[in-house]
């Protein structure tokens, strides 16, 4: 009797506590939910699986067949971000020069790179693109299979500038060199009489550029180029002028002594002396009107004695060199801005 009350009341209990269990509509739709997403979760890792899967078996089949995998990939050097449309070519070192390249695409839009199965041994690339300075040759062992290559572009710098006659403002043909501050070549060409305007690629690693131009009937050009600042282009002396403005010639301030960065102007006042050995000058110097009339005059002899000490100990004829400072009695321009004033501050070589 006792066994049949409890049945009854387990019965009883059941039955009046199942609505309180009974899964409402939306819960029945969370769990259905919960479901899928829990299928779609396990059909994705069996997808994730299978991938690899496939992925080893062919990573085992390329070092069976000996063509391991090689990843090469571009990015900008000052920035870090991934260049697509990098231009890549790699060959085999051993490689005869009309053999066509083993890879000669660019890299794509979405990493950055290009790949390909290549045999181990020894190869060479390159990368160029649009808007930046071509790689070095880079010499590379590809042994294991999906071997990596980074390459680093550096953006370039482009200028453009005129040569021009100094009188006429007219164009003229010269012969036209550029190089870096260690003295190594990265330009040479000539400039014509109609079209003057010559465009540079500049590096803003290298501290400055120099640029020599010579042409016939022309005092030889000799200036400084230095990245992010103007450039006022190659202007031409006429040799039949009786002076010129010795350019790019620094002294400390308020003080006689030549800075070292004066070195290519004494170069070139050197190279013009040599050049015309029965040519004589008078080394003019002028100041600024900073300070007294007395300390300017005393400045500007003691300056021009020091460009004359300078070309006397290169091998010029000191009796060839005159020196007559003129302190601030000439400006060309109003002394009321600093830029004039270091228009007015200069070294004007006469010819005699």
């Amino acid at each position: 009797m006792k066994r049949l009350w409890l049945i009854v009341t387990v019965l009883l209990f059941a039955f009046l506590c199942e609505p309180l269990y009974a899964l409402t509509p939306a819960q029945k739709r969370a769990k259905e939910k919960a479901r899928k997403e829990r299928k779609k979760e396990a059909e994705k890792r069996a997808k994730e699986k299978a991938k690899a899967a496939k992925a080893k078996a062919a990573k085992k089949q390329r070092i069976k067949d000996g063509k391991p995998l090689l990843y090469v990939y571009s990015y900008d050097l000052q920035t870090g971000e991934r260049l697509p449309a990098t231009h890549i070519t790699i060959q085999d070192v051993n490689a005869k020069p009309n053999k066509k390249p083993k890879v000669n695409k660019p890299t794509d839009n979405k990493y950055a790179r290009v790949y390909k199965t290549l045999p181990p041994g020894k190869y060479w690339l390159q990368a160029a693109k649009i808007g930046y300075f071509t790689t070095d040759t880079i010499f590379f062992d590809h042994r294991e299979d999906e071997d990596s290559v980074v390459v680093s572009l550096y953006p370039e710098t482009r200028i453009t500038f005129t040569v021009t006659d100094s009188l006429t403002a007219r164009p003229v043909s010269a012969n036209i060199v550029v190089r870096k501050h260690d003295y190594r070549k990265v330009m040479q060409t000539t400039s014509d009489s109609v079209h003057t305007t010559l465009a540079l690629l500049m590096d803003d690693r290298v501290p400055f550029y120099t640029i020599d131009a010579t042409a016939i009937d022309y005092f030889p050009f000799h200036d400084t180029i230095r990245v992010n600042e103007p450039f006022e282009g190659v202007v031409m002396s006429p040799k039949e002028i009786k002076s010129f403005v010795l350019h790019n010639i620094y002294f400390a301030t308020g003080k006689t002594h030549i800075l070292a960065s004066s070195e290519p102007a004494l170069l070139e006042l050197y190279r013009f002396l040599l050049a015309r050995p029965d040519r004589r000058i008078r080394i003019v110097g002028h100041t600024d009107n900073i300070g007294s009339d007395r300390s300017n005059q005393i400045l500007s002899e003691g300056r021009c004695q020091e460009v004359r000490r300078s070309m006397i100990t290169r091998g010029i004829k000191a009796e060839r060199i005159e020196v007559e400072g003129r302190g601030e009695r000439d400006p060309i321009v109003p002394n009321n801005s600093e830029e004039n004033r270091q228009m007015n501050r200069r070294v004007e070589i006469v010819l005699l």
